[in-house]
């Protein structure tokens, strides 16, 4: 690699915090001790989708001054927001893998095409909430890093739990009818199966292309947190939030394995210790910011739409068949994934 310069809820959020707050794919001190001993500076790139300015592209930049300060000049990440890199969120782990960069924050539904367990979470209507959402990432850890590390990726610290996907519209959404017609962007297979049943169109496309999609007409809603719906700027080519939790998704650091078994063991120690710690503080985040987001968002024009908990309930029974169809498709682990999953939420 180059050189370049509820009790139940509480105990479930404890227990993952500190848990994945001790877990990393390659454990310190695997990689040189020697390293830059010559004094050049280590220099990696990451990659996000996200834009500078939401509370988790706010994440990856403390990580990387975490990092860069506690290095002392030896060792810096350059964070590069928005997909600038010219790769789509789909195409992160082929080329973390081939070392186009050497890390990547992503949210793992984006990955389910090539690595489906990637796409547990992302199966619509199976965690109900943020709490059932942190006990997932608590289940499929082991399963990600096992399939990750085939593709030459380390996952290194804690998961970072993503917000809840709910639908963004240019016109109401309160009855299963109401979807008809529309044309999403829905962002994952396993999101696209569901909209399909819906009777709702899907149009596949990447972050940045999202706002002049909606502009131009070509969209009439997304699915997405309220990051993803301040990040689109929703309130200049959206008009609704429907409050309606249609999936979650796990999200975290990844790390080219190559680029992590080369750097010296004491910045791999950093790295561990500085990811585990944005981990922890965007787990709780995930929560408190959705809120907070909402308040923007209704602020600049967005209305607000909490559809009766009946819909949540018929959309609920369309999407458990796609849970089995989709165990069925992709076999393997991503079945056993998902599988012991549903015992652990009971269903």
């Amino acid at each position: 690699m180059k050189l370049r310069t509820g009790c139940l809820a509480g105990v479930m959020l404890a227990a993952l915090v500190l848990t994945l707050g001790l877990g990393c794919a390659a454990q310190p001190g695997a990689g040189s001790e020697d390293g830059n001993a010559d004094g050049e500076t280590i220099t990696w790139t990451l990659d996000t989708y996200f834009p500078a300015g939401l509370y988790l592209a706010d994440g990856v930049q403390d990580f990387c001054d975490g990092v860069n300060t506690r290095s002392g000049g030896g060792f810096v990440i350059e964070p590069v927001y928005g997909s600038a890199l010219g790769v789509a969120g789909p195409d992160v782990a082929n080329a973390l893998g081939a070392g186009t960069f050497e890390v990547a924050y992503t949210a793992f539904p984006y990955l389910s095409n090539d690595l489906p367990v990637m796409g547990v979470m992302g199966l619509p209507m199976l965690c109900k909430n943020n709490y059932e959402g942190f006990m997932s990432d608590f289940v499929l850890q082991p399963y990600y890093r096992s399939e990750l590390a085939t593709r030459n990726i380390a996952q290194v610290g804690g998961l970072w739990s993503f917000p809840r996907q709910i639908v963004w519209s240019k016109s109401p959404v309160n009855t299963i009818e109401d979807f008809s017609g529309l044309t999403f962007r829905a962002g994952s297979a396993e999101a696209t199966m569901l909209m399909d049943k819906l009777g709702a169109e899907v149009i596949s496309m990447a972050q940045p292309e999202v706002y002049t999609a909606l502009q131009r007409g070509m969209l009439d809603a997304i699915l997405g947190s309220t990051a993803t719906a301040i990040g689109v700027s929703a309130w200049e080519v959206l008009d609704y939030g429907i409050d309606l939790t249609v999936s979650l998704g796990g999200s975290g650091l990844l790390i080219n394995q190559d680029a992590w078994n080369e750097l010296p063991a004491r910045y791999q120690v950093i790295v561990t210790e500085e990811a585990s710690r944005v981990a922890a503080e965007l787990n709780k985040k995930a929560i408190t910011e959705g809120e907070a987001g909402w308040l923007q968002l209704t602020s600049k024009g967005i209305q607000r739409i909490n559809p009766d908990p009946a819909l949540a309930d018929e959309i609920a029974v369309l999407a458990a068949p796609i849970w089995d169809q989709w165990a069925l498709q992709k076999g393997g682990v991503a079945a056993q994934a998902l599988a012991e999953l549903r015992s652990v939420l009971g269903r």
